[in-house]
């Protein structure tokens, strides 16, 4: 069964992008291979703005790395016609991606942002939080989860890899049971 997994780059101070949207702090590390990572995912689910900072990305890099991927994108504003490449869900997103998780393929890639990933925990979708944790601080911005949620206490932490700029976190989270929060401290020099 396909796993739905919030994998994002974020600030130590728990944020996806600047109050303005940007994401300059994001430092690249060539040693990722994306071709592997996307080939994870039968589709990637995100709201308009990360649709449209993918997209910016894009036209500044010269190559939109969602091409040729199933694509969703929670709007309101958005309009198909102006999209065909990609899916837009305006409603009914929640049982859509509960219908996802159901049937058969490789995982679901929820690219955020932090208010859509938050609706999806609440709802019990989130299977695994990934982070990729930048060593910046920025004070404020969006953040990684927007909203409170409740029994915040059924995260369990396995540290995975560890990269040269920055360290990637995947939180297994198991939201039928509470466990207690088991951490682990990791210092690189």
């Amino acid at each position: 069964m396909p796993r739905v997994r919030y994998n994002v780059a974020t600030t130590l101070d728990g944020f996806i992008a600047s109050l303005d949207g940007s994401t300059t702090w994001i430092l690249d590390d060539p040693s990722i291979d994306f071709t592997a990572l996307y080939n994870e995912f039968s589709c990637f689910v995100m709201g308009r703005k990360t649709y449209e900072a993918m997209l910016h990305h894009g036209e500044t890099s010269g190559a939109n790395p969602l091409a040729g991927y199933h694509v969703i994108a929670i709007s309101k504003t958005l309009k198909q016609e102006d999209h065909p490449d990609i899916e837009i869900v305006r409603d009914g997103y929640l049982d859509m991606v509960k219908n996802l998780k159901s049937g058969q393929g490789k995982d679901i890639w929820l690219m955020g942002g932090g208010r859509l990933a938050s609706e999806f925990l609440a709802a019990g979708l989130l299977d695994a939080i990934e982070t990729a944790v930048m060593p910046a601080i920025i004070g404020r911005g969006i953040k990684m989860i927007s909203q409170e949620t409740e029994n915040q206490d059924f995260w369990k932490l396995n540290l995975r890899s560890v990269h040269k700029k920055e360290t990637e976190n995947c939180y297994d989270l198991d939201l039928y049971s509470h466990h207690t929060i088991i951490s682990h401290t990791y210092c690189t020099t």
